[in-house]
């Protein structure tokens, strides 16, 4: 009998051992873990900058393309009204210097 309570008495004291062993354990794991996460979540928040950094700048780059392309495209409508315009007034001032050099103005 006594060697069944000394076998149910170790078995308790190994348990409780193990029970230990195991918390010191899993807050070794949990400490490891949140020390990963903080490191994730400073990586994460440098790699996010940089991209945000890269997009700014490559949104800045496409809008300065567009806005060039655009702006040829415009100068080269203007200068063609232009060259309309001139070429409508052609007539009148030629009918304007031609009055001049007449005396008819």
């Amino acid at each position: 009998m006594q060697e069944i309570i000394n076998s149910i008495t170790e078995a308790e004291e190994r348990a409780s051992e193990i029970k230990a062993q195991a918390l010191k354990k899993s807050a070794e794991i949990a400490s490891a873990a949140e020390e990963r996460a903080f490191e994730i979540a400073k990586l994460s928040e440098a790699e996010c900058k940089a991209y945000r950094e890269k997009s700014v700048k490559q949104a800045e780059a496409d809008a300065q393309k567009k806005y060039e392309a655009e702006m040829t495209v415009k100068r080269a409508e203007a200068a063609q009204y232009a060259a309309e315009r001139l070429k409508d007034t052609d007539g009148a001032v030629n009918e304007i210097v031609r009055r001049v050099k007449r005396g008819g103005c």
